[in-house]
């Protein structure tokens, strides 16, 4: 996996995000200011409700965009072999108790943790150093092992690329 790819799917997830949200909040303007949101007596709060998820919807676009800004402005950062798992790194993790070979794919992020990209049939998923995962894998280097929990039970992954 090219973490150009990555890298490029990710900025392309979070502009279509972007967008999704500024419709969102442009539908949430206008049930607010329709003429039907006009409280017809004072236990009608269709109106204020709406008001409500319209500034909401407008924070939402605001966090979205300087996600994506962020992410497009900000050039591809590439590191050595020995380097430690930090801030832009891609860390592919192999389990180790499977003869499947099973692998996990993580980007770090400084945002938009939780947001998953699918490159080649392969999940590639944002974490950010303050979650938990995020917290284990930070300053690790390759070869290192690192347990996760999945579904209640801890998985044992040797990291095998950083990137």
């Amino acid at each position: 996996m090219v973490k150009q790819d990555v890298y490029t799917a990710i900025t392309e997830a979070l502009l279509r995000r972007y967008e999704t949200a500024k419709w969102a909040a442009k539908q949430a303007h206008e049930a607010a200011t329709n003429e039907e949101s006009v409280a017809e007596n004072k236990y009608d709060t269709f109106g204020l409700e709406a008001s409500y998820l319209a500034h909401g919807q407008s924070q939402r676009v605001l966090e979205c965009e300087k996600d994506w800004l962020l992410f497009s402005k900000t050039p591809l950062v590439t590191f050595s072999k020995d380097s430690a798992v930090e801030l832009w790194s891609m860390v592919i993790l192999t389990e180790l108790e499977s003869s499947s070979d099973m692998k996990k794919y993580f980007f770090i992020s400084p945002c938009a943790g939780g947001l998953s990209v699918e490159i080649k049939g392969e999940a590639v998923y944002l974490v950010t150093a303050s979650t938990p995962v995020g917290k284990i894998l930070m300053g690790k280097t390759l070869g290192d092992e690192v347990d996760l929990s999945q579904n209640g039970r801890q998985i044992a992954y040797e990291i095998t690329t950083i990137a």
